[in-house]
């Protein structure tokens, strides 16, 4: 039995009063339930968890551990195999309920679906390197010629030729940044691993620059201090699109607009990621790192989640790229790590299949954002994200990759 059949199946089985309750006040009685050692409850707890953030391993793997807290096993292996199925390896913690997992007949088929799908895909295209190592990259722009690279952790933009160089050095993180004739808006976040962050208070800003001088034109900051803006687009009459992760919501900002308004929110997102513009159907398509993929009609706002027969797994996505009617993901929430091609219908409003381009290549140091050159995705390698602990801080010891530029085919086989 798959994990997210059973899951609809607890679904249909819940009262209204049920889907009433906030993700967070959910886990709150499932983490008291955990400090009782009420397994049972906390397993009921984290499926009806499981429903609001359905592509959340963190869930995934604490419902197998209920399972065999409870001695249901066969329970705790069809929701590991339904993670294989899915590509995935389950990440387990050290624990003596997953050992006796591991050491039952059952759970060798599975392991070596998870063993097969850990072994890499695709070729490590490599397109550019620098030997800087200490940016944290995790925006890239080409147009007309001009290679941009954006640093989270320097704040710096910067063009990338035989070497790079400085076009401007901006207050805050650089999450990405997009390109409109001679100006350059960037994603500016001073939170994170950005290196001065906490000298001053927090805030999510656009921010246009000249491509040439890198002179601030323009700033306009996001309306709360608790914004994150992760990614933007730009369509062809200069209105900017944003992403908010931590108050999950879409932003519009036009060409002269002095502030941003919300063009759309929705009580099913908890961490956008990236967005994609379609604009010959005056769309947008949203990944949620957590409960998937949507997309927003731009004359209205209105908000559709896109629809998975398939059974792929959806979540986990960071840059999210639309092209020739089909979304390009880079997949950095889930292991292993990968590159995926998403078939949509004709309509846009469901994902037909999931295609692996490339997984757990050689000199990758989690893939972020890239940027569709022709028929190649041409995507930062090494963002070096693992490095960097909760405060931001370079983990003792850790191993920084320089900058790495590689690329991939887009082209259907």
């Amino acid at each position: 039995m798959r994990a997210f059949v059973l899951a609809a199946t607890i679904a249909a089985a819940l009262n209204g009063s049920a889907f009433a309750r906030t993700y967070d006040e959910i886990m709150e009685e499932a983490e008291a339930a955990f400090v009782k050692e009420d397994y049972s409850a906390a397993g009921a707890l984290l499926d009806e968890a499981q429903i609001k953030r359905p592509y959340s391993l963190f869930l995934t793997r604490n419902r197998i551990l209920t399972r065999l807290l409870t001695g249901r096993e066969e329970e705790a292996l069809a929701i590991a195999s339904a993670v294989a199925a899915r590509g995935l390896v389950l990440q387990t913690p050290k624990h003596e309920a997953f050992d006796r997992l591991k050491a039952l007949p059952s759970w060798r088929p599975i392991e070596a679906r998870m063993e097969a799908n850990a072994q890499p895909v695709g070729v490590a295209a490599v397109v550019a390197e620098y030997p800087e190592d200490g940016l944290l990259p995790e925006a890239i722009s080409i147009r007309k010629g001009r290679h941009l690279i954006g640093s989270v952790r320097t704040g710096g933009v910067l063009r990338a030729a035989q070497t790079l160089s400085p076009v401007a050095r901006l207050d805050g993180g650089v999450f990405d940044i997009e390109q409109d004739g001679r100006s350059v808006f960037a994603a500016v976040n001073n939170q994170l691993a950005f290196e001065r962050r906490g000298e001053e208070p927090p805030f999510a800003a656009i921010v246009e620059i000249d491509a040439r001088t890198g002179r601030e034109l323009r700033r306009v900051r996001m309306p709360e201090a608790d914004s994150l803006i992760g990614d933007i687009e730009i369509d062809r009459h200069g209105t900017l699109y944003a992403s908010d992760s931590l108050q999950p919501r879409l932003f519009a900002l036009g060409k002269a607009d002095a502030a941003a308004r919300i063009l759309a929110t929705d009580e099913r997102w908890a961490n956008l990621q990236g967005i994609a513009l379609d604009e010959k159907h005056d769309r947008l398509f949203l990944a949620d790192y957590l409960t998937g993929l949507y997309v927003v009609d731009l004359r209205n706002g209105a908000v559709r989640p896109i629809g998975n027969p398939s059974d792929a797994h959806l979540g986990g996505i960071d840059g999210l790229y639309f092209h020739d009617g089909d979304l390009i993901g880079v997949q950095n929430g889930v292991s292993p790590q990968r590159i995926v091609r998403i078939r949509l219908d004709k309509t846009g409003s469901l994902a037909e299949r999931l295609d692996v381009l490339a997984g757990s290549l050689e000199g990758w140091a989690e893939p972020t954002h890239g940027v569709i050159v022709g028929g190649e995705f041409h995507y930062i390698a090494t963002s070096n994200w693992p490095a960097y602990d909760d405060d931001g801080n370079v983990r003792g010891g850790a191993d920084l990759a320089p900058l790495r530029i590689m690329s991939v085919s887009i082209r259907w086989r």
